[in-house]
């Protein structure tokens, strides 16, 4: 039986489509996690691609919204915007990769509104990644060779904001399309580095700028993951809590619910990159008692804890007991330790949280891990980044790191700086956004041998004396600059000149 994807082939090749080209729109055949069972098979179609075409582009994007029920109807509109004006870009294209591509993209609409689950997140991504390939063939058609990204690298012009603190920029075409990057090397000697629960600061409605100059910080940077998609945030986890360790000034906030890659620094100022977890943690419970947990289960891996004793965890508050447990979106479940076991209720204090270089007194998750001794290294499983672990962006990913998107990223240097690169995206004309690959490539080149990925999208941001540097924005922009306002920072590592 003939389905859609045979009516692409036959098209593009008597077009002279490249096979690459096509192989995009096998992406988001299926809904299921990764590590789950195979898709579904392809919507069956006997026509040819004229007939399909005719049928995907008579039906209407509007109203889509309203059929993202998972989210609230704020996102669901924001959501349906952006495809809506992936659409139009496409449209814009006028040539036979455009009429492809926008067929690829209308199909695909009607396969994920027509499953149960998980609309509202594969509508975004679905919108960012086919925006992702309008701007590279509009780069590509264009005919300008951008230049090579370790060359831009090499020419970057560096500026002094505070000893210690470096600022530079990208801005340009480049060999991975128009890039828009901002830059900053830290000299830890010479600086100091605290993270921050600004959550407080996004309720009383303080702009990102006015909290990190309240604070007398010269620079900041968006900080790690928080649940905001996610359909099913249930009490006590909230939207916008953090997903991962987050330590302030040696009080763990959040406890390191998924393994994954964490910029650390010791109470001497010493850092490192790497990944910790809950099997790096010492805990406490209000009584005193100490343990470390013998093993851990989160939403990376099952739904359902061992048979057995267990106690399920949320934050610091013990929320179930007994075998089988639901494990938490945003928590995990543990077996009861032996001597004392848990009881519902019961809060637990994370005393310590262990790096290779002892306790860590500042913390913040972000992950995946994108260098290891110098080398691009992308582990998603091992990093927890599967199954229904938020975000869901990163372990639902469809696309195998395809997706060009406003990323942050964080690297160590073998002499110890710390290089922060703010990559814009979702801006047809000045910045595509880059793959978790690309940001690797790009912190490499900055001299990095170790290197982990932060939160990126919307909500990435970088702010040097009072000033945001980069193109934030929750909309796709076709061209100039948005004038929209940008999602608020809700966790984030601020930067001192000492």
């Amino acid at each position: 039986m003939s389905t859609w994807l045979d009516a692409i082939v036959q098209f593009a090749q008597s077009h002279d489509i490249a096979d690459s080209d096509v192989e995009l729109l096998r992406c988001f055949a299926g809904p299921e996690p990764r590590g789950g069972p195979p898709p579904p098979p392809e919507e069956p179609w006997d026509g040819d691609f004229a007939s399909l075409e005719r049928a995907r582009l008579a039906a209407s994007l509007d109203g889509i919204a309203t059929l993202l029920d998972e989210v609230d109807p704020p996102q669901a509109e924001m959501f349906a915007r952006r495809l809506r004006a992936v659409d139009t870009a496409i449209a814009s294209l006028g040539d036979d990769f455009g009429r492809l591509l926008r067929v690829g993209l209308r199909q695909r609409v009607r396969s994920i509104l027509a499953s149960p689950r998980s609309r509202a997140t594969r509508i975004r991504a679905l919108a960012d990644f086919y925006f992702s390939y309008v701007g590279l063939h509009r780069h590509r058609r264009s005919g300008r060779n951008g230049l090579p990204l370790e060359q831009m690298v090499r020419w970057a012009s560096w500026r002094s904001v505070q000893p210690g603190i470096e600022h530079a920029r990208l801005d340009g075409a480049s060999d991975l399309g128009p890039i828009h990057v901002n830059l900053l090397r830290i000299d830890p000697l010479r600086t100091r580095l605290e993270v921050e629960d600004c959550r407080d600061s996004v309720q009383r409605g303080e702009a990102f700028t006015t909290y990190v100059t309240s604070q007398g910080a010269v620079a900041a940077i968006s900080g790690g993951f928080f649940l905001y998609s996610e359909p099913d945030i249930e009490p006590p986890s909230r939207r916008f809590d953090p997903v991962g360790l987050l330590i302030q000034r040696g009080q763990v906030l959040n406890p390191p619910v998924f393994r994954r890659g964490s910029l650390l620094i010791d109470a001497e100022g010493g850092m490192s990159i790497e990944p910790v977890s809950m099997l790096d943690t010492e805990v406490e419970t209000e009584a005193g008692h100490r343990f470390r947990p013998s093993a851990v289960f989160n939403r990376a891996s099952r739904h359902q804890g061992p048979p057995g004793p267990t106690a399920a965890v949320v934050g610091h508050e013990v929320i179930a007991v007994g075998p089988s447990l639901p494990i938490p979106l945003n928590g995990f479940v543990i077996p009861q330790p032996e001597d004392r076991p848990l009881a519902v209720g019961d809060r637990l204090r994370y005393r310590a949280v262990h790096g290779s270089r002892g306790p860590v007194y500042t913390g913040l998750a972000g992950g995946p891990m994108l260098l290891h001794e110098g080398q691009p290294c992308l582990h998603m499983q091992e990093e927890d980044f599967w199954g229904t672990a938020p975000p869901v962006t990163f372990s639902q990913d469809e696309t195998g790191d395809r997706n060009l998107l406003p990323r942050m990223g964080a690297g160590l240097t073998p002499e110890g700086t710390l290089v922060l690169a703010a990559v814009d995206g979702r801006n047809l004309e000045h910045a595509l956004g880059m793959t978790l690959g690309g940001v690797a490539r790009l912190l490499r080149a900055l001299g990095c041998h170790v290197a982990t990925n932060l939160d990126g999208g919307s909500s990435k941001r970088m702010v040097v004396k009072g000033r945001a540097l980069d193109l934030a924005s929750t909309e796709i922009v076709s061209e100039g600059v948005a004038t929209v306002s940008v999602r608020p920072v809700h966790t984030a590592l601020l930067i001192f000149s000492e």
